[in-house]
């Protein structure tokens, strides 16, 4: 309830609304269309094909809220920050200016809000996956929408991007000292970069609609993504090495503007953006969940992908390289933020 309410009262300047009646026509849905205000939500996501899990949790969200609705509410989803040219910190920039109504983009682009909100991909900071999705709807929920709504932006809920594998297509990495050398793509921010570059990497910031081309051309030796992502842009087809470190973990964020709206949702549409965002991104989670090893079978059986797995030991041997950087960032993103996403 205090979830709900909190962010009630953001999301009433969230969707542009349009006063067009009620319509009987409800699309074959026994849902009660003359409940909801007729609304109409652009939603933008970093995803390229409808098999991204933010495409897929995208997707859901807008059948369940279309049949829920009866069809009063209608989404229209751009896939590949088709918006915003491919280019994924000009796509976040349209949910800020009112552009589109919502948005989805991992957790390390939308730290370029606020440093503060990439604090959750500090290494080895959730155990597994319940864990992570316990936290982006408790409090980290609460913390992200305190953050967020600084800069007009509502926090909505989450879907797992994953814990993150490292690739590459030189060599097997198993110790520290195989990442020397090695140019690795980072999405951004000054965390990725220091993490990569303690280890004697050479990190390249680069959009993500750029990779597969990059590594294909050995632009950049390798990556790290989580394996649904991986296998949903077909990395695994041009990247033999691959590292199961779970090293950081990353969500795709469901958010919405808030600031350049006029009209209220009432309460009813409120209850039920977020009744739809929340079991989207519950079901989307439980699949990727499901899935993981069975992904990770494929690229062995069909591409000859050579895996290693951490073990607890390699976890510690590659801890203690950064412990001191991990310090210094959690004193950067300081003790609420820490707390709020159970950082050690």
């Amino acid at each position: 309830m205090k979830r709900f309410l909190s962010i009630v009262l953001a999301l009433c300047m969230v969707f542009a609304l349009c006063a067009c009646g009620n319509d009987s026509n409800n699309g074959g849905s026994d849902a009660d269309s003359s409940k909801y205000d007729k609304i109409s939500i652009d939603l933008s996501c970093n995803g390229q094909s409808d098999t991204a899990n933010d495409c897929i949790g995208a997707n859901l969200f807008k059948q369940y809220i279309e049949e829920q609705s009866g069809g009063a509410i209608t989404v229209t989803i751009y896939n590949n920050d088709q918006l915003a040219g491919g280019n994924m910190t000009k796509g976040l920039e349209l949910v800020m200016d009112g552009t589109v109504q919502m948005d989805i983009h991992s957790t390390s682009i939308i730290s370029s809000i606020d440093k503060r909100l990439m604090v959750s991909c500090l290494p080895w900071t959730f155990s597994d996956y319940q864990a992570a999705e316990d936290c982006f709807f408790g409090t980290g929920d609460e913390y992200m929408n305190k953050i967020l709504g600084e800069s007009g932006v509502t926090y909505l809920g989450a879907v797992h991007n994953g814990f993150k594998l490292m690739t590459n297509s030189k060599h097997p990495i198993q110790n520290p000292e195989d990442l020397q050398g090695l140019k690795i793509r980072i999405p951004g921010g000054d965390f990725f970069m220091d993490f990569y570059s303690a280890y004697g990497a050479s990190p390249q910031a680069m959009s993500w609609s750029e990779v597969f081309t990059a590594l294909q051309q050995g632009t950049i030796d390798g990556h790290d993504n989580s394996i649904s992502t991986i296998v949903s842009n077909n990395v695994q087809e041009i990247q033999p090495y691959m590292t199961v470190s779970r090293h950081t973990y990353e969500a795709f964020t469901f958010m919405a503007n808030t600031a350049n709206f006029t009209s209220k949702l009432s309460e009813e549409d409120q209850a039920l953006v977020l009744e739809c965002v929340e079991a989207a991104c519950k079901e989307v989670n439980a699949q990727i969940v499901a899935e993981e090893e069975e992904l990770i079978q494929k690229c062995i059986d069909e591409n000859g992908v050579e895996f290693y797995y951490f073990t607890e030991d390699d976890v510690e041997e590659w801890r203690s390289v950064i412990t001191d950087l991990i310090e210094e960032y959690k004193g950067i993103y300081g003790e609420e933020a820490c707390t709020a996403f159970g950082v050690q």
